[in-house]
């Protein structure tokens, strides 16, 4: 029987139909960063980061607020040039 837009779609067994959610653990969220800091420096920054994203959640931060904060976290962290440069100059996220 060849498929056309009649043929109902299949999912793979344990599939969610419309999954609208992307569900990590703040563990799984801080072991993901520290594997992708791109510095030592940056990676003793993590458990900061993720209190600070933490906190912000609690705080009432919306879904896509937190979301942003994690994306611009995760650019951050996994950065290789240095914080600081060689004339004390800050290249921090404040």
């Amino acid at each position: 029987m060849a498929m056309n837009d009649n043929t109902p779609k299949t999912r793979p067994s344990g599939a969610a139909p419309n999954s609208a959610f992307f569900i990590a653990s703040w563990k799984s969220l801080e072991e993901g960063l520290t594997l992708m800091a791109g510095t030592p420096e940056r990676e003793r920054l993590v458990p900061e980061t993720v209190s600070a994203l933490r906190k912000a959640q609690a705080a009432g931060d919306p879904p896509s607020k937190l979301l942003l904060r994690v994306l611009a976290a995760t650019a951050f962290l996994s950065d290789d040039s240095p914080i600081r440069s060689e004339r004390g100059e800050v290249g921090a996220m404040t």
